[in-house]
């Protein structure tokens, strides 16, 4: 995770923002974010799609991939890139090679037991798909609970609050496909 903070005090930095004000605008502590930029610390990943959000990047961009488009579109699941442990014990695997006029965004999500998305609900603009792969996935919308289960498939805007957690006995995965891309 030390690439990531390293990319966000680049990008931080090239845009004169201080630690107290890019943590102020993100609603974070400055020793929080110190701490990320260090590598000390990994952020949720609400809270990395709301700091790439305020740099004007993307997730992708913070996790360092790769910018060149890639001729090849197969990606091999031995070729996955993936950001480990992003979070609270999900790891995230990018289902496609870069592409600028990507529409969506396919991701794998693997979510160890008791993994979620943060302690609070998070909204952005766009729109998501969730199907379960293995496990049992809670995807909160507003107030409701939806409880999902291998096979099992949810559709929402992405400006509704949510939150996901595995509320499994084991790793939960999912195909998650977001819009617009972030990576």
């Amino acid at each position: 995770m030390k690439i990531v903070g390293v990319n966000i005090k680049r990008l931080r930095e090239e845009q004169d923002l201080t630690l107290r004000a890019l943590a102020k605008k993100l609603e974070i502590s400055a020793s929080f974010l110190s701490q990320v930029e260090s590598g000390k610390a990994s952020p949720s990943l609400s809270t990395l799609k709301s700091i790439a959000d305020a740099l004007s990047t993307t997730i992708g961009n913070l996790i360092g991939e790769a910018q060149k488009l890639e001729d090849n579109p197969v990606v091999r699941s031995s070729e996955r890139k993936y950001v480990q442990e992003l979070g609270r014990g999900i790891n995230l695997y990018l289902l496609t090679s870069r592409d600028s006029n990507k529409q969506m965004e396919p991701l794998l999500f693997k979510l160890k037991e008791g993994a979620t998305s943060g302690e609070r609900s998070y909204k952005h603009f766009g729109q998501e798909f969730v199907m379960v792969l293995r496990g049992v996935i809670e995807v909160m919308l507003n107030d409701m609970s939806y409880i999902l289960k291998k096979g099992d498939s949810i559709y929402f805007n992405s400006n509704v609050p949510h939150a996901f957690k595995n509320i499994g006995k084991e790793e939960a995965e999912a195909v998650w496909v977001v819009t617009p891309p972030t990576f």
